[in-house]
């Protein structure tokens, strides 16, 4: 008596399938949130191309397919998240249904969300881009000048309407304001600044809101 094949599980079925091809946006992303945890990791300097290509599982030679060299990468990094960063810092300023206090904490706690969500990209802006020699190249002062920008003119709807001091200088208010988040970032990545849980970041937002927001407001015997 012949006995009947088995037929293969689908399991094994599956993996004859060729798989299916990786659109080339979605490889461009793969290649840059590799180059992120790596950049984190070792440092701009000390990270090769071969390293990127190792963390996203590519052959080195694709990573040339997307960019010309590994400062590519990095601008990539930086450009492409703070391009979204300061559209989604205009679309928080541009709600006139909310206070101005209101959208100042928006903007605050959506840089904390960042730090709390993606660390290691916030650890490579700052340290790769913001502090370094980086920042002086083409793009680089005007990205940051547009997200100052946004909050300094927000400063300034609050002083107008009277809901924030007019004593104060908005840009200098802007500055001090991004600064204050980026010095929590840094010590974030020195380990002094906790930022591991929900509540660590709830408590970082609290503070940020009680010292620069509430800060800014007028108090009810203060003269304009």
């Amino acid at each position: 008596m012949t006995s009947t094949p088995a037929r293969p599980s689908a399991a094994r079925s599956a993996a004859r399938k060729k798989a299916a091809p990786i659109e080339p946006a979605d490889r461009r992303k793969q290649i840059l949130r590799a180059a992120v945890a790596v950049f984190a990791e070792r440092g701009f300097h000390k990270t090769r191309v071969s390293d990127i290509a190792k963390r996203a599982g590519v052959a080195y030679g694709l990573i040339y397919h997307y960019f010309d060299s590994k400062d590519a990468v990095l601008n990539s990094v930086f450009e492409d998240s703070w391009g979204i960063f300061v559209k989604v810092l205009r679309d928080i300023a541009a709600d006139t249904t909310r206070s101005v206090s209101d959208r100042l904490t928006a903007v605050s706690d959506l840089l904390v969300g960042a730090l709390r969500l993606e660390p290691a990209l916030v650890q490579v802006i700052i340290q790769e881009v913001s502090r370094s020699d980086r920042f002086g190249t083409a793009g680089k002062v005007d990205a940051f000048v547009a997200a100052l920008g946004v909050v300094e003119q927000l400063i300034r709807e609050g002083q107008a309407s009277g809901e924030l001091r007019a004593d104060l200088d908005a840009r200098v208010g802007a500055y001090a304001f991004f600064g204050a988040l980026e010095t929590v970032c840094t010590g974030f990545m020195m380990g002094t600044i906790a930022c591991a849980t929900d509540q660590d970041a709830d408590n970082i937002k609290h503070t940020l809101r009680r010292t620069f927001i509430e800060g800014m407001r007028p108090s009810p015997t203060s003269t304009p």
